[in-house]
């Protein structure tokens, strides 16, 4: 007589996590956009809140600007200034409004904080930055006022100074990100596979 053996309940359970840790490994996009941005800015001349939102998401750029309606551009940015965000690039427009650099043709920004630029999408994180382009900006490059970690770049925007202009004072640049996903831990999905087999020989035994 045929016994009908039922899965257990765990056993799928634990299949539905394996399937899940590497969906997530292989589909995870390695890009700004479409993935939850965290930008905020840290420093004792503004109190400004974090704007979160989904790169991309707006229509036309940029993501980011003086008075949209965020906590970044109502709070803290003056007229043309900007964040946008590309597949794989920040663009950053900003007015040289605060006293003068040590080069006399360039102003500071006035700012004595930084934004904090974090990856609040789970399973990517930064690999690599670069400064790609400048203009009208001197003084600004990576790990001279650019830094970043796994999750986060940090933009210092004290130091820099911005081109004085007549009627422009705007300075732009664009850092460059290379991204990785998350490792699932390599043992994880072996001791998945494990407890299911084990689960599973183990209820076929006190089925037979």
């Amino acid at each position: 007589m045929a016994t009908n053996v039922r899965s257990h309940p765990f056993i799928k359970v634990l299949i539905g996590f394996y399937l899940l840790f590497l969906a997530s490994a292989a589909q995870s996009a390695l890009m700004f956009t479409g993935n939850m941005i965290d930008v905020s800015y840290v420093g004792s001349d503004f109190t400004v809140g974090t704007n979160s939102f989904i790169a991309g998401d707006t229509t036309p750029d940029p993501d980011i600007a003086y008075q949209d309606g965020s906590n970044i551009g109502n709070g803290l940015m003056i007229d043309f200034e900007s964040i946008t965000f590309n597949d794989d690039s920040i663009v950053f427009e900003l007015r040289g409004d605060g006293p003068e650099h040590s080069n006399s043709a360039f102003q500071k920004t006035g700012l004595l904080g930084s934004y904090h630029i974090s990856l609040a999408s789970p399973g990517i994180v930064f690999d690599s930055i670069s400064v790609g382009t400048t203009a009208n900006i001197i003084g600004l490059g990576l790990d001279s006022g650019i830094t970043f970690d796994t999750n986060t770049i940090y933009f210092d925007l004290s130091a820099f100074g911005v081109l004085d202009e007549s009627d422009a004072d705007i300075g732009s640049v664009t850092i460059n990100a290379s991204f990785a996903a998350v490792p699932v831990p390599a043992a994880l999905p072996l001791m998945l596979s494990g407890l299911a087999g084990l689960l599973l020989v183990s209820r076929r035994r006190k089925s037979a």
